[in-house]
């Protein structure tokens, strides 16, 4: 008895009989799903089902558990912005008006909050909130290090000028 093997493009190869059908299978040239055709009454079969060959494919891997098919987890309390990114959104607020330290922390936050949305950590609709912090964090920043900037050129050349214009001290 003998198959002819029908390639992917329908060309018909053999017939061939079964101890080359099991030789074509060790050399990898017929696969589990390669389709046979019994050479006498012309029914097609999968290789992987001919029981002279199934025992040369590999077994088939156990369905996937139900671990595997569970959706990723979704966004921590998809709909309301998470507290990072209103935090960032109020110490970017504070940094602008108040103290530098609260820029820093706006920064650090936003940050983080916007990478923990892009990898669905947390919900999107702290984005703007998230993304807002940030961008008030690196302006305050600017404007507090121009600030200094400008107040210790200020004051150090009022100083310049203040000892520039004292007499020597001179002993009496």
């Amino acid at each position: 008895m003998g198959y002819y093997v029908i390639a992917h493009d329908g060309n018909r190869y053999g017939p061939a009989d079964i101890e080359t059908l099991q030789q074509w299978v060790r050399e990898g040239r017929v696969a589990p799903n390669t389709t046979l055709e019994d050479e006498f009454t012309g029914t097609q079969v999968r290789a992987s089902l001919l029981p002279e060959l199934s025992h040369l494919f590999p077994a088939t891997p156990p369905p996937p558990t139900d671990a595997a098919r569970q959706p990723p987890p979704m966004p921590r309390s998809a709909g309301t912005p998470s507290g990072e990114a209103t935090a960032a959104l109020v110490f970017g607020i504070l940094g602008l008006i108040c103290c530098p330290v609260f820029s820093i922390a706006s920064l650090i936050l936003g940050k983080q909050e916007m990478n923990r949305i892009d990898q669905g950590m947390s919900a999107v609709e702290g984005r703007g909130l998230a993304q807002a912090g940030y961008i008030l964090g690196i302006v305050s920043l600017v404007i507090w290090v121009l600030v200094i900037t400008v107040w210790m050129l200020a004051f150090g050349t009022m100083w310049h000028e203040a000892s520039r214009s004292q007499p020597p001290f001179s002993p009496r």
